[in-house]
């Protein structure tokens, strides 16, 4: 199994593997995106330290098994009084695309996106913590996806 982050471990729990499945690659991406220029990074962050002091969280999650790719989103507020959590779950086959964004603001100000497209949508996230190695990590392991599973 794939070194993973006690949240994205606490994020599968709500996920049955399939029979025979394997995780392979996992990430966590951020949830208070709300561009990519200063401004807007700083909103963001107010946002999330204001949810983090009421006991709440936003956190996304990209997992890629040997047998389908898995997105899985969880919220709460209010410690827990309101919540809920999403899964997305895409058979390998459907991904037709792949890429990796960085994009630089007032020479300083990174901002590093993932996005990953199926035949039915397209899905973008934020990834704060990555770095350039990881990213090229996470379009080599999805390169492999797509040539082993054609559409």
């Amino acid at each position: 199994m794939v070194n993973m982050t006690p949240k994205t471990q606490e994020a599968l729990n709500n996920v049955q593997l399939l029979q025979g499945e394997e995780i392979q690659y996992a990430i966590q991406a951020d949830g208070f995106f709300v561009g990519t220029s200063p401004l807007e990074k700083m909103m963001a962050k107010i946002q999330a330290f204001f949810t983090k002091i009421t006991g709440g969280h936003i956190r996304m999650f990209l997992v890629l098994t040997n047998q389908r790719v898995l997105l899985i989103e969880s919220t709460a507020k209010c410690c827990g009084f309101s919540a809920s959590r999403v899964v997305h779950t895409i058979a390998t086959k459907s991904i037709v695309e792949a890429g990796t964004t960085r994009e630089t603001t007032w020479c300083c100000f990174h901002t590093r996106m993932i996005q990953v497209e199926s035949l039915t949508q397209k899905y973008v996230l934020v990834a704060k913590t990555m770095t350039d190695p990881e990213l090229m990590e996470f379009i080599t392991r999805m390169s492999l996806l797509i040539v082993r599973n054609p559409v």
